[in-house]
């Protein structure tokens, strides 16, 4: 809520201040239009002004910026405090045209001495106030306008403040240019503007469209920039409040004025040209709005300081400042560069650009009439009614021509709506189609819509499901999203459509829609055009819709069906992996059972490992319960150790051969020792079924960069069979085999997070599973880390 006042009250503040100051320098111009004075103007200081037209007197009499009038009619030009010197120089100019006379006489100091001047009087003509007085005020209001919707946009936000104070600041210039050569009622506040303007854009370039880095990190050289126009300001104050010439220190807010705006379009071409995508297409647009127009003053400043009149780039400068307020709001507001994330306002655009036409209206019809020489009072009042008339005549009718003569541009949100909604509520593609046919059948009068649907399998092959004997059949050769209209020739019988449209999804034909003739025989105009290629766009959408909703219908009740029997499948699978987990302890256990009846006594070994069996046994069927895979329960463990384990599950099948290992001792794996063995007791058996009775097998560990590899080899022949579907479920290559073997031995791997990966390598078959270093350790103390 503070915020909302604080900006309310800032706004208020802008406004008020632009209404007196715009107010009171529009009031002194007034009194200026078709005032006598002698061919020239003069600045505070009694120097010749640049501001003028070339066809002048005192132009033609040679007077040029900076020479300056030291008397004038006897009376000499003196400074003093609280006066300016230029006070002598309109009281002469104001008794003579008082008195009657035609001329002043007028001793100005130039370049190559005094010399004595005769200027007549003569009335300030109309050309020249629009010029200098009129246009300038317009263009003031246009920034004040710019900068209001700045703040109200984004009153927090850094660029929208510093395009805020850059536009006020120029405003207040515009304001008191004129009244600074003529009234010299505003020339402090033209002082506190002369000097402020430079800093205001210098710093404004360094914040469009984003800070540059020096600005971003040091955020104190903006307020040192204002700072330091605050102190010419303050200068140029005080130099006039003590009686002081202010001539040097305007030079210097010249000079810095040309570079200012010169530093704007430099800064905003070479940050154009660094930037790419997106960033670059929103400098483009602030590059054309604001570049040209400030490089046009800056060189017209240039051309004033050097003496020359400034009315010929006057016919270009004072367009591109109108211009420029406008442009670069639009620029702001399209690519939202004030931060405001705010919605526009189609109702309240449309009322600010019909009052600027009529002020613009106002301004041509005053200004031709002033030039016709007629007064200027006179001229706006009668302008100003007549164009806001004519701007409500317009718009009356536009309107009413909208409603009689293309009823589909005022129903075109409204049908778009309803038809959008419509087709929310509806899956089916003839209900689609008939839709389609009572939203266009509701707002065009024709003698008849139809939406001729065709079927999905004819549209991907001929497109000629559905069509009528004898038509064409469409062509469905176009590209998605184009819709193609096609329009009868008169010649055709009456049962014939006068518009054709086909309704395409990403070139898949799927209706037609025809509008028969309009009722009275009336023309169809572009609106509707529009409107019913909106419609097909629609009706494609929504008839794609339909047709993917049936599919998706189907494929769930094929689906449904499916995942019935994978149920089936999968409680037959995991039975297979059940009984090939248990195939191992079970041949352990009867091995046992033989060297137990050939009264052969178990070592220790032996009884822990059978305990071992028993246990995971139990946690196997434990884990059925939650028929899932079970969560691993890593722990470190001996690499020696693993492998000890997996020979003795294979004593029975190992006979007399000997698995060759070459682990180190220190070798330790963090692992679920349950799975990990499941892992070398597959690998290894299929090793041991590969190399036949003869082969040989082995399991190596090897370090590697990125942790460890636990590879088992046997020499056997190698793979056979389909290489891509070696860890596939079910398949198998052995005779009696399950293959199941290695698909649990890759599920096992992938879910420790591990890789397995098979090759062939001097003459031998090897798994090779790569683990990262994470769960790989080589002493003993990392366990009990």
């Amino acid at each position: 809520m503070p915020a909302i006042e604080n900006r309310r009250w800032l706004l208020a503040v802008v406004v008020l201040a632009a209404l007196v100051l715009g107010g009171s320098g529009m009031r002194s111009a007034l009194g200026w239009y078709e005032r006598p004075f002698p061919g020239v103007l003069v600045d505070p200081d009694g120097v010749v002004s640049s501001v003028g037209l070339p066809s002048w007197e005192g132009f033609q009499k040679g007077l040029r910026y900076p020479d300056r009038v030291v008397e004038v009619d006897g009376w000499r030009l003196e400074s003093t405090a609280g006066r300016y010197r230029a006070g002598a120089w309109d009281a002469a100019v104001e008794r003579a045209a008082h008195e009657g006379r035609r001329s002043v006489h007028a001793r100005v100091e130039t370049a190559e001495g005094l010399r004595d001047v005769e200027l007549s009087l003569v009335p300030f003509d109309a050309l020249a106030w629009w010029f200098y007085a009129g246009g300038l005020m317009v263009v003031a209001s246009l920034y004040v306008g710019a900068a209001l919707i700045a703040l109200c946009a984004s009153p927090h936000g850094k660029l929208a403040r510093a395009f805020a104070s850059a536009a006020l600041f120029a405003a207040l210039f515009q304001f008191a240019l004129f009244d600074y050569h003529s009234s010299r009622h505003l020339v402090p506040f033209f002082h506190v503007a002369y000097a402020l303007v430079p800093m205001s854009f210098f710093t404004l370039a360094l914040r469009l469209p984003d800070d540059v880095p020096l600005i971003a990190r040091y955020p104190v050289f903006a307020r040192i920039a204002h700072g330091l126009g605050g102190l010419l300001a303050a200068a140029l104050l005080a130099s006039h409040a003590m009686g002081w010439t202010t001539v040097a220190l305007r030079s210097v807010c010249a000079i810095l004025f040309v570079a200012s705006f010169f530093f704007f379009a430099i800064t905003l071409i070479l940050r154009f040209a660094a930037a790419e995508g997106d960033r670059r297409r929103t400098l483009r647009a602030l590059l054309v709005a604001m570049a040209p127009p400030h490089v046009v003053i800056a060189l017209g400043f240039m051309l004033a300081m050097l003496g020359a009149p400034a009315s010929t780039l006057a016919w270009f400068a004072i367009p591109a400042l109108a211009l420029t307020p406008v442009s670069s709001v639009v620029a702001f507001i399209r690519y939202d560069l004030w931060g405001s994330r705010a919605l526009l306002s189609r109702p309240l655009t449309r009322v600010i650009i019909a009052c600027m036409m009529v002020a613009l209206t106002v301004i041509l019809c005053s200004a031709c009439a002033g030039y016709a020489g007629l007064p200027l009072l006179g001229a706006i009042k009668v302008a100003a009614p007549a164009a806001v008339v004519s701007a409500a005549l317009v718009v009356f009718a536009l309107g009413a021509g909208d409603r009689k003569l293309f009823p589909a541009r005022a129903e075109y949100k409204p049908t778009v709506e309803q038809l959008s909604e419509e087709l929310t509520l509806v899956a089916d593609p003839d209900e689609v189609a008939f839709a389609v046919e009572r939203t266009v059948a509701r707002w065009l009068s024709c003698e008849r819509v139809t939406f001729r649907r065709i079927a999905v399998d004819a549209a991907d092959g001929a497109g000629s499901a559905g069509a009528a004997p004898g038509e064409p059949a469409p062509t469905a050769d176009e590209s998605s999203g184009e819709r193609v209209i096609e329009v009868e020739p008169s010649t055709t019988s009456a049962s014939a459509s006068e518009l054709s449209l086909t309704v395409m999804f990403r070139g898949r034909l799927l209706g037609v829609l025809e509008v028969g003739k309009k009722r009275g025989g009336a023309l169809f105009t572009s609106e509707d055009l529009d409107l019913l290629r909106t419609i097909g766009n629609q009706a494609a959408l929504a008839m794609a819709h339909a047709h993917s909703y049936a599919e998706l219908e189907r494929r769930r009740r094929e689906q449904a069906a499916a995942w019935r029997d994978e149920r089936a499948a999968l409680i037959e699978t995991l039975a297979a992996e059940i009984t090939h987990e248990v195939r191992y302890p079970i041949n352990f256990f009867r091995s046992v059972f033989k060297r137990g009846s050939k009264n052969q006594s178990l070592d220790a070994e032996e009884v822990d490992i059978g305990c071992e069996e028993v246990e995971r046994l139990e946690r196997l069927v434990m884990g059925l319960r939650r028929v899932t895979h079970r969560k691993l329960e890593r722990r470190r463990l001996a690499v020696e150790e693993l492998v000890s384990r997996a020979e003795m599950l294979l004593r029975d099948q190992l006979g007399k051969r000997r698995i060759e290992a070459r682990v180190s001792a220190g070798s330790r794996l963090r692992c679920d020792p349950d799975q990990a063995t499941q892992v070398l007791v597959n690998l290894l058996s299929n090793g041991l079924d590969a190399a036949g009775d003869k082969g040989t097998i082995g399991v190596v560990w090897e370090t590697t960069e990125s942790g460890a590899e636990l590879v088992v080899w046997d020499t056997g022949p190698g793979i056979s069979g389909d290489a891509s579907r070696l860890f596939a479920p079910w398949y198998t290559t052995k005779p009696r085999g399950t293959g199941l073997g290695l698909a649990i031995t890759h599920r096992i791997v992938r879910a420790h997070g591990w890789l397995i990966e098979p090759e062939r390598r001097d003459g031998t078959t090897r798994f090779v599973i790569s683990i990262p270093a994470a769960d790989v350790s080589m002493t003993a103390e990392d366990e009990v880390a």
